[in-house]
């Protein structure tokens, strides 16, 4: 299989993002965001949901970054390649220089294609489909920010209540820090990088 999610954004004929509030500078800080812009602001959901859509860990990243300068110490491109533990490999792209981005993600199998058409975002938005010999389904979303905040925060109180997991644990945000400490060190050494998983 073939599993490929860009979330990108940017302003036309603007080569970088736009200026911080005060509030939100940190962002644009190395010490303070951690070493890796984009792939921390958007490229960790990316990786959040092709893990979700395979039910696969990621084993290996070759991560390519834009190059960063004194004036941009931050990466506003990164380019990953992903290789998971079932044999899927995988591409994300995640950008702040890319105003024209669709947002999409597919898997390609052999029995079919699941995809999800200007979706990559914080909204509740964009066309959704899958295709295949036996299946042919799509469903579309019109544009609503509140919607998939509300159903995070509802499931969480689910678990809460009912002593329950929510449906994105702890453990999915060490494997997407795993994720984003492998394609750090990539990029820096120009290597592919398998990730040294921390069990529970």
């Amino acid at each position: 299989m073939l599993a490929q999610a860009q979330w990108a954004f940017g302003v036309r004929g603007r080569d970088g993002s736009p200026p911080r509030t005060p509030l939100t500078q940190w962002w644009d800080t190395p010490e303070l965001i951690g070493g890796a812009s984009t792939m921390m602001g958007t490229g960790v959901h990316s990786v959040d949901l092709l893990r979700f859509v395979l039910g696969a860990e990621v084993d290996e990243i070759t991560a390519v970054t834009d190059g960063q300068t004194a004036a941009r110490p931050l990466e506003q491109l990164a380019c990953l390649t992903l290789r998971f533990g079932n044999g899927t490999l995988g591409q994300v792209v995640a950008s702040r220089l890319l105003p024209d981005s669709r947002n999409d993600f597919r898997v390609y199998g052999i029995t079919g294609l699941i995809a999800g058409h200007h979706s990559m975002w914080e909204a509740r938005t964009g066309r959704f489909e899958i295709t295949s010999d036996t299946v042919n389904e799509t469903a579309d979303y019109p544009e609503a920010l509140l919607p998939n905040y509300v159903a995070e925060i509802e499931d969480f109180q689910r678990a809460v209540a009912t002593g329950g997991q929510p449906a994105a644990t702890g453990l999915d945000g060490l494997r997407v820090v795993e994720v984003t400490l492998a394609m750090i060190e990539s990029a820096r050494t120009r290597r592919s990088v398998k990730i040294e998983r921390v069990e529970p």
